[in-house]
């Protein structure tokens, strides 16, 4: 059943599976307004470089296993039920540094970071750029 939030409303896209670099993530729905997708990184993923992104903030929430979160110089450590919101210009970072898998839902708004992950799985760097560049996403160097 699709959930409709009001007549103007977009429908959502169809569920769709991403494999990259040994995590998997089911865009779960995805809209101008707001993407979701479920996450899953294998033990010891040493997720992506600290970065900041000022065109889309990010919600996580754990459903299974524990998350190392970096916003700016604070570090969390979150488990399931566990959420935390990051605003995209805030340096920040996640990974997995334990030897179980962990399960996490991210919500991105606005929506279309999707397009990232996609262009990030085929390997073409044309398009990661033009994601990049959309949202402002600017790789740090790590502290």
């Amino acid at each position: 059943m699709r959930a409709r939030c009001g007549a103007d409303t977009a429908a959502m896209t169809a569920i769709e599976t991403i494999e990259i670099r040994g995590a998997t993530i089911a865009i779960k729905a995805a809209a101008p307004r707001m993407t979701l997708a479920d996450y899953t990184a294998p033990a010891g993923f040493p997720g992506p470089p600290l970065h900041v992104h000022p065109g889309f903030d990010e919600m996580f929430y754990v459903l299974d296993g524990a998350l190392s979160m970096r916003l700016s110089d604070e570090v969390l450590e979150l488990g399931p039920g566990d959420c935390a919101y990051v605003d995209g210009a805030v340096p920040h970072t996640f990974a997995n540094p334990t030897a179980a898998p962990v399960r996490f839902l991210v919500g991105c708004a606005p929506g279309g970071f999707e397009d990232y992950f996609r262009a990030l799985a085929a390997g073409d760097e044309d398009a990661i750029a033009a994601v990049n560049e959309r949202f402002g996403v600017e790789y740090l160097p790590s502290p």
